[in-house]
């Protein structure tokens, strides 16, 4: 028990201190629970299931440049070892910026933690992603401006994370469970120059809580998760989501920032063979304050197979 406390500590301090922080460079999380892991490491692969699944996402559609990002990966647990491994293809572009990348995310998992089901993970990743500019599709009023001007510039820097997370139960529809994890994101604070202009790359914190609430073949799932960019800057998601085993899921979400988003998808049982299904899941936003609102609906895919390897 004390080599726990001493672990969770360790990765708070870690997590939490000496970081100064500037501006929001990489995506924000999603109201679907599914795509956590591209953010925190320790939740690659965090069952017996091999994963393969994509995301895509639109935002502010109503916005010329708005953003666009996804990725797609390959996730495996290694069960007997108590580990796993995951390989993501990441693509971003907002406006004049655009980032694609691969990251290797790893995760050891330690079991029977504060209760018999219970699971601590530790995961760290590794990341080389190109950055790529090109001021011809940059909107601006200042056409003296030597950063903009038409300039194009590319480059590849490498990057690195880490995190944990902690769930009580590990049975998906059996029992309640509560979960807690955190990773950090660009922990080296890589310098990229356009025109010998200094955009650094800077830390970037994820932190997620919940609870699973079971009833028979179903559960109640509500969630908090946070990206801290800044003191300033804290994008924090609000959502709600009930699952039926095999079946189907439905939720609703509210950030601090004024979004409010529905989401919805399918789950297909023994899709291929009798150890394997498919999830089918779709999610939209729209801004309720009346700045957000301007700048129009935002839309989310999900996709992926399941194998399970026990």
């Amino acid at each position: 028990m004390k080599t726990f406390y001493n672990i969770i500590s360790v990765c708070f301090v870690i997590l939490t201190v000496n970081y100064s922080i500037q501006a929001q460079q990489l995506p924000n999380s999603s109201h679907l629970g599914e795509t956590r892991s591209a953010w925190n490491p320790a939740l690659t692969a965090p069952a017996k299931d091999m994963v393969v699944d994509g995301f895509f996402r639109m935002q502010w559609l109503g916005f010329q440049g708005a953003p666009l990002s996804g990725f797609a990966s390959l996730q495996y647990p290694f069960i007997k070892q108590n580990m796993s491994a995951g390989a993501y293809l990441m693509v971003d572009k907002t406006g004049p910026v655009n980032k694609v990348g691969l990251q290797f995310n790893y995760a050891y998992k330690m079991k029977e933690v504060f209760t018999r089901h219970g699971q601590l993970s530790l995961g760290v990743s590794g990341s080389l992603q190109q950055y790529s500019y090109n001021g011809a599709d940059a909107i601006y009023t200042d056409f003296d401006d030597a950063l903009i001007n038409n300039s194009k510039y590319s480059s590849f820097f490498p990057s690195a994370g880490m995190g944990f997370y902690y769930t009580s139960n590990t049975r998906e529809y059996v029992g309640n469970a509560f979960f807690i994890g955190a990773g950090i994101n660009q922990l080296f604070s890589t310098q990229i120059l356009v025109n010998d202009y200094d955009q650094q790359r800077l830390k970037h914190i994820h932190f997620n809580v919940g609870g699973r609430f079971g009833y028979y073949d179903s559960y109640l799932e509500p969630m908090i998760t946070a990206n801290l960019v800044e003191p300033g800057l804290i994008d924090v998601l609000y959502s709600l989501r009930y699952e039926l085993e095999n079946a189907f899921w439905a939720g609703a979400g509210f950030s601090n920032v004024g979004m409010a988003a529905i989401q919805g998808g399918v789950i297909i049982d023994r899709f291929g063979n009798r150890y394997s299904k498919l999830r089918l899941g779709v999610l939209a936003n729209y801004g309720i304050t009346s700045t957000l609102s301007k700048a129009g609906p935002g839309f989310e895919f999900y996709i992926a197979y399941n194998f399970n390897l026990k």
